[in-house]
């Protein structure tokens, strides 16, 4: 039972994995696993929790999509890597490292590379990690559906809706509130 645990607002973080302009348009329901991140992000948002986004060598594959930015602070940093695990960049590693951090909720692509190579850094560095599986893809379902297989056996596989709820625990709770319109309908548009 290692991967049970209670996400905890305090203790997570929310990572946004390499959406990026010329990628994200070629995985597999793309429009669908937007969704599914824009609630994501939308609900951690509301929440306070610290946002981290990462663009795999935006020279070659641009940078995050615009759809994505528009919903994202001003002030939010985009950190530039050529690892394929984030936990891998070395000044990534040390800003995960200085944030009060140590429950990592992952979204975004491809789920067999920058996503599973995360994920698996971030579990051998003692944090536990949630990834979202109505918010990320790769170019294949059958990538997809292995990288889902594998991830399963070290870290919990997830809906964004399910991630959210954990997170709030009650329904008396003033995030519950906040975040109700997310539960009523998937977001179509940035609405943060």
């Amino acid at each position: 039972m290692k991967n049970c645990f209670f996400l905890e607002k305090e203790r997570a973080g929310l990572l946004i994995i390499d959406v990026q302009e010329k990628l994200f348009p070629q995985v597999d329901h793309s429009p669908e696993v937007l969704v599914g991140i824009l609630k994501c992000l939308q609900g951690c948002l509301k929440m306070g929790l610290p946002i981290v986004v990462s663009e795999q060598y935006p020279n070659g594959l641009g940078r995050t999509i615009p759809h994505l930015k528009q919903c994202l602070p001003e002030k939010q940093k985009y950190w530039e890597k050529t690892t394929f695990s984030c936990f891998c960049d070395e000044k990534l590693k040390g800003y995960f490292l200085s944030l009060p951090v140590d429950q990592w909720i992952l979204v975004g692509i491809e789920a067999h590379v920058c996503v599973m190579q995360t994920a698996k850094d971030l579990v051998l560095a003692g944090k536990e990690v949630v990834v979202a599986n109505d918010a990320i893809s790769s170019r294949s379902v059958y990538d997809f559906s292995t990288a889902i297989s594998e991830m399963k056996d070290w870290a919990r596989i997830a809906s964004t809706e399910s991630v959210l709820f954990e997170l709030i625990r009650d329904a008396s709770s003033p995030d519950f509130k906040q975040c109700l319109e997310l539960f009523k309908a998937a977001p179509r548009s940035c609405g943060c």
